[in-house]
């Protein structure tokens, strides 16, 4: 086995850990679903009665990290409370919002991102037609919400609100189906410890302003929390 693949296998068990964690704590629970294309079951996070909510959101990883810890970087430097995913967990569930983090990298690392498509479609049908949806985008999993609101324009009107963490968008970039949400209903959050950083750089391509946090690209997820949950409060009456 080589170094990189044993360092991803230690990675993958912590935040493994982390999960097991939440769960015994009742913070968090799986649902479980069957990806038709391999026939195989694949599980998703959910704070308790997520889809019995007045707003459901849905938050979207990056790559290669599995649900329940943002960002692998900061695991390798054994910093595991910043990137435990719990704290949203707990805030969400705090604030009457349901939480649900897809695993698209549970069968292996996507990297074209069919699987975060895939995920995102089968937790969409799921929420009833009354409900609001949020999306939480970090890092590839901006580009993917990014992609898959201007491909699934008919959701729009059922969204609350669009959060883009650090995305990592690529310079040719299709929009014109969401600019309404961009413009109105968009949150985003850049680091400011980098040089020209993935959030910096989105808020030029998509012509937003941004909220910057001093830090690593892996430690916004968790210092935007509070902005976020304000975010959808004062989108959800």
């Amino acid at each position: 086995m080589s170094p990189v693949l044993e360092d991803v296998v230690e990675l993958n068990k912590t935040a493994e850990q982390v999960v097991a964690n939440m769960l015994a704590a009742e913070v968090a629970e799986k649902i479980f679903y069957t990806d038709q294309r391999v026939g195989k079951v694949y599980p998703n996070l959910i704070s308790p009665n997520a889809f019995d909510k007045k707003l459901v959101a849905i938050v979207v990883l990056g790559y290669p990290e599995r649900v329940g810890v943002w960002s692998y970087t900061l695991l390798r430097q054994s910093r595991v409370s910043e990137s435990s995913m719990e704290p949203y967990f707990r805030e969400f569930a705090r604030h009457e919002f349901g939480l649900v983090a897809i695993d698209p990298n549970f069968f292996g690392p996507d990297v074209e991102g069919d699987s975060f498509i895939y995920q995102l479609e089968r937790v969409v049908a799921d929420i009833a037609h009354d409900k609001k949806i949020g999306f939480i985008g970090f890092s590839m999993g901006g580009k993917i919400l990014v992609e898959f609101l201007e491909q699934h324009c008919r959701l729009i009107d059922r969204v609350a609100g669009l959060v883009l963490i650090d995305p990592t968008l690529p310079n040719r970039l299709t929009f014109a189906n969401i600019r309404r949400l961009l413009d109105n209903d968009t949150l985003l959050i850049a680091s400011q410890g980098e040089v020209q950083s993935p959030g910096e750089i989105a808020s030029v391509l998509l012509q937003i302003p941004r909220i910057s946090f001093p830090g690593l690209h892996g430690e916004m997820p968790n210092k935007a929390l509070e902005e976020i949950i304000n975010f959808y409060e004062k989108r959800i009456p």
